[in-house]
């Protein structure tokens, strides 16, 4: 269990450092649109950036994802706590196993169809060469992440101590 509950928060620290250089990337490329946009209509000559908004655009995408999975790993997510508060301990802990194994199934679900989708794009992004399906691959990739967390979460709700 302890080896699990390793693998996710190493898997955790890694999207919460893609997300942070995304973000940064982020507000550098927009900052750069600005000024290029701006300095576009004063200087002969110069350009504004054709390619920013996408670029921005996907790393927003990606984050998001990126971003859910390090969010319901903490349990960040919204949740209705008043209700499971009515009930004893263990009825409790049954609670939240049950929560963690219907998100398992939904992400499941968003894994599959996300991998079908991805599957399914040939086409390239308007103003980069790259592939769509590549920007797709952020939801297979953050529902299978989810995935496991939920599984690992449900398993540490199973194996922990009455009290603990």
């Amino acid at each position: 269990m302890n080896v699990l509950k390793k693998i996710g928060e190493a898997v955790d620290r890694v999207c919460g450092v893609l997300i942070v250089l995304m973000v940064g990337a982020m507000v550098i490329i927009t900052t750069a649109q600005i000024i290029w946009r701006v300095g576009s209509g004063t200087i002969p000559g110069m350009r504004p950036l054709s390619w920013s908004e996408e670029v921005t655009r996907f790393l927003l995408i990606w984050a998001t994802f990126l971003g859910a999975t390090c969010v319901y790993r903490r349990g960040g997510n919204i949740a209705i706590t008043a209700v499971q508060g009515l009930f004893p301990e263990g009825m409790q802990r049954s609670m939240r196993i049950v929560v963690h194994a219907v998100c398992f199934c939904l992400f499941a679900v968003l894994l599959y169809y996300g991998v079908q989708y991805c599957g399914k794009q040939v086409r390239t992004a308007a103003a980069l060469p790259v592939k769509m399906k590549y920007i797709y691959l952020c939801l297979p990739i953050g529902m299978g992440i989810c995935m496991y967390h939920a599984l690992v979460m449900a398993l540490e709700e199973i194996t922990r101590k009455e009290g603990a």
